[in-house]
């Protein structure tokens, strides 16, 4: 029997696609199917998928000896704006207290700080987040309180490459915490805006 060309084409697409499904259910009950690149095909064809890019965040860390625990929200990005919530949560049992503007540092994938000009209230970064300005926040056992970190990542330097941010350092009064793992594109702005600190609302 001659099978026409046609025919062909779509029996040899409808086994590939059996093999991506398959053996995605034989790799057991609930794991996500993985997205594997079909070669040899004209890119744009639907079996071509590019590996996804989801933003990771870092792993939790465990409630430090201070008592304090500090964590990364995954940023907003629209229009070059990069919008980011940074928490600290009381872990431990004393009170705690944050006030103003907190101190933060960048430092690069090797470790070596970035020369970077923090904006206080992030107005010259933007006017789309909202400062709560400075003053003291008494932070409870269990409760939080955070800070929003807004920068651009335009670049029209040439001199030298975009600043990226891999570690974040942040001051307080119980010392210095540090969430690494993340990336900040500043571009070539060097401007990181951040807000005051304000209290968490306990979700009920």
């Amino acid at each position: 029997m001659i099978v026409p060309p046609a025919a062909r084409v779509s029996v040899a697409a409808a086994a590939l696609i059996c093999l991506a499904g398959c053996g995605a259910q034989a790799s057991g009950a609930g794991a996500a199917p993985a997205r594997a690149t079909v070669t040899g095909l004209p890119p744009g064809h639907p079996l071509v998928q590019p590996p996804p890019t989801v933003w990771s965040p870092p792993p939790t860390p465990s409630c430090a000896g201070s008592g304090l625990l500090l964590y990364a929200e995954p940023p907003n990005a629209a229009m070059g704006l990069r919008v980011q919530t940074v928490t600290l949560t009381n872990c431990g049992d004393t009170v705690r207290q944050v006030e103003g503007y907190p101190g933060v540092r960048l430092l690069d994938g090797d470790g070596e700080p970035l020369k970077v000009k923090i904006d206080r209230g992030a107005r010259r970064v933007t006017t789309a987040i909202e400062d709560p300005g400075p003053k003291a926040v008494t932070v409870r056992p269990g409760r939080s309180a955070a800070f929003t970190l807004a920068w651009r990542n335009t670049y029209g330097g040439t001199t030298r490459p975009p600043a990226v941010g891999a570690t974040l350092v942040v001051t307080t009064g119980a010392g210095r915490q540090r969430v690494s793992g993340l990336f900040f594109d500043l571009g070539s702005t060097d401007l990181l805006g951040v807000t005051a600190w304000q209290p968490v609302p306990v979700k009920r």
